[in-house]
């Protein structure tokens, strides 16, 4: 069965200048399995997993309604950072710092497709766009929280991806959810 997410694309040109210092200091691709395609970056908002028919339509429907109630804001990209242990975190990510609107728009979500999701979504959440996951190994290769000017993107909606493992890149838009 195909897998869903939904998600706020990241075009690779805002990112590009960070993410290739990034790569090229902390040698990413030499120490992590996954980096991503540069047309697969997204802020991932909730990820469902495989849907049936019925729940992909369900979720299309509610997407439109979240997007028809939401306004277009702005995100700020300033950093860099990780998630699990500093001397070899299994994700690393840019950071971008957690703005009201993304929230709202996060929590929006939850509460009206936790039906789908079969769980509330996290009371907490971290938006960030994965540069890298999956340690090679379990060598130290210490990663360090870092910031750098903000770069901003307008966010004018949401997009519905399915994944396709096998592709590069692997993420499909299924659906684009504009706001008004």
């Amino acid at each position: 069965m195909t897998h869903y997410f939904v998600a706020i694309p990241i075009p690779f040109g805002i990112v590009a200048e960070p993410l290739k210092k990034a790569s090229a200091y902390y040698e990413l691709s030499s120490h992590y399995k996954v980096i991503p395609h540069p047309d697969d970056l997204h802020i991932t908002l909730l990820f469902f997993g495989a849907l049936t028919p019925l729940q992909l339509d369900f979720v299309k429907q509610e997407l439109e309604v979240i997007a028809k109630n939401t306004e277009s804001f702005t995100v700020t990209i300033d950093g860099i950072s990780f998630f699990g242990n500093p001397t070899g975190p299994r994700v690393v990510y840019l950071s971008v710092q957690p703005e009201l609107q993304l929230a709202e728009l996060y929590h929006a979500l939850g509460k009206r497709l936790e039906f789908v999701l079969q769980k509330p979504a996290s009371l907490e959440y971290t938006p960030h766009i994965t540069i890298a996951k999956k340690k090679k190994d379990n060598n130290p290769h210490p990663i360090e929280t870092e910031h750098f000017p903000p770069l901003l993107h307008s966010v004018k909606g949401i997009t519905l991806f399915s994944i396709d493992p096998a592709s590069s890149p692997k993420y499909r838009p299924a659906e684009t959810f504009s706001f008004d």
